[in-house]
């Protein structure tokens, strides 16, 4: 019998313990703040007198509410998250949270607390925090090695996209438990995953072995396999799917709808169409408002050292593709030494599109998609770059319509030159000054993910999406990750 993947109650259970977490880490501040004699070594710095519990319990609410929100934006309560990813995310999400929760104490003068108790909350708070997550973790692997709640898999077939499911199946939070592959005697798999056979074996490997799923590779098996094997599937009672080979060709996440009753496989639409279009346009253009007023100083000074460093304009103005291809002026401070050639990046370009391939990063890590050390950059653009500042022009082109606040990224003319078909489907909605890509990996992925990011959010935008990747490009940008 097949149990269908349910994270509601993980959600809960994380929200639980988070929310318990600073609940006890706010009492056991004000413990160690009024509970232990410290005027022995500040003196008569710190106020005599009790504890104020009664003004503690009126703020605790109002500061439960804002620690689920800020930790749901930096989302840490999705499902699936590896252990060193979710502590950076809870790094951020913390420091976040504590600096809107003092400065919403400072602004807000109907509330008197004790900032050597706030001192105190914020390391108790992480820690606490950080155990409670950890333990659950440890508790959830436990839960998960047991062999009634484990879903038995087995994969049939094998294919390019087939090692990205092994290597998920194989993670130890996950609900599955990888049995092994059967695949045909010439195809190598991984290493520790059991060979238990070819294809047409399945029947004998279902009657051995208790099996609850059958995953099928529809790319490396023909109309007679995908057949027999759905039967022998149906006979054991085991629960059985497929993975399309289609899935590598769409990129996007694919859609199953009826039509006349016969089951209907495509591409999901977007969701950034009418109200959702309406309303995304109309907070661009207040936000980018805002955002000029207020950096107006900043870009003012950028703009003289520009002008002062190097010979040429103050704006790179250069022409981009935006939504449904049409091409518009974008706007940036100017980062390079003028007349520059663009023959080095579209080079680059081109080997990244067609081949996948970026440049070694000097500690041979893997690889990186945008270029390291180009010569065409003058010192001060080297420092603008890299906190993301030449980008703050694109704002104009927000007001103007040209852009949005988030969205894929402008490709220039000669890029979108080199797409592949499905690589379009990126053009679907206006471009962003920051999108899911830039805070998800931005650099160490590749120009397919960057695709599948893209895609991914014009599918699933949502307002609380946006919010998400805001707070995320500001933590990028504060931490020196920018381009």
């Amino acid at each position: 019998m097949s149990r269908q993947k349910d994270t509601s109650v993980e959600r809960v259970l994380l929200v639980f313990l988070d929310l318990t977490a600073l609940f006890l880490a706010s009492n056991l501040a004000f413990d160690v703040r009024y509970g232990v004699d410290w005027r022995g070594i500040f003196g008569e710095v710190l106020k005599d007198g009790p504890a104020p519990w009664g003004e503690l319990y009126q703020a605790i609410p109002y500061m439960l509410l804002g620690w689920f929100v800020i930790f749901a934006i930096f989302g840490l309560y999705r499902p699936g998250q590896r252990w060193r990813g979710e502590v950076s995310r809870l790094i951020k999400a913390q420091a976040v949270a504590f600096v809107v929760m003092f400065a919403t104490a400072f602004f807000y003068r109907g509330f008197e607390y004790s900032r050597m108790a706030a001192v105190f909350m914020v390391p108790i708070a992480f820690l606490l925090t950080l155990a409670f997550r950890y333990f659950f973790r440890l508790a959830k692997e436990q839960l998960l090695k047991m062999q009634n709640v484990r879903e038995r898999v087995v994969v049939v077939g094998r294919s390019e996209q087939t090692d990205r499911l092994f290597r998920r199946l194989l993670r130890p939070d996950n609900s599955f438990e990888l049995v092994g592959a059967l695949v045909e005697e010439k195809q190598e798999i991984p290493e520790g995953i059991a060979r238990l056979g070819t294809p047409r074996e399945l029947g004998k490997i279902l009657t051995r072995k208790d099996i609850d799923r059958v995953l099928l590779i529809s790319g490396d098996l023909s109309h007679p396999e995908l057949t027999g094997a759905m039967n022998a599937c149906l006979r054991h009672r085991v629960h059985w799917g497929v993975v399309p080979d289609l899935y590598d060709l769409l990129v996007d996440r694919l859609n199953v709808e009826e039509i006349s009753g016969v089951p209907i496989m495509g591409p999901a639409g977007i969701n950034l169409v009418g109200m959702n279009l309406a309303i995304k346009r109309a907070v661009d253009f207040v936000v980018a408002a805002l955002l000029l007023l207020v950096l107006s100083p900043l870009m003012l000074l950028v703009a003289l050292l520009v002008k002062l460093t190097s010979a040429g304009p103050v704006l790179f103005i250069q022409k981009r593709v935006g939504r449904a291809g049409k091409s518009f002026s974008f706007f940036m401070f100017r980062s390079m030494y003028q007349k520059s050639r663009d023959k080095t990046h579209r080079d680059f370009m081109k080997q990244v599109i067609k081949n996948g391939n970026g440049e070694p990063k000097k500690n041979g890590s893997g690889q990186v998609y945008k270029m390291e050390k180009d010569p065409r950059i003058t010192p001060v653009g080297r420092f603008i770059r890299r906190f993301s500042i030449d980008e703050l022009p694109q704002l104009f082109n927000v007001i103007k319509g040209d852009m949005s606040l988030i969205g894929p990224r402008p490709a220039v003319p000669y890029e979108v030159g080199m797409y592949a078909e499905h690589h379009r489907r990126r053009l679907q909605a206006l471009p962003g000054i920051t999108g899911l890509w830039q805070v998800s990996g931005r650099n160490r992925l590749s120009f397919e993910e960057m695709v599948e990011l893209d895609i991914h959010y014009i599918e699933n935008w949502s307002v609380g999406l946006d919010v998400r990747i805001f707070f995320k490009t500001i933590a990028t940008v504060l931490f020196s990750r920018g381009y």
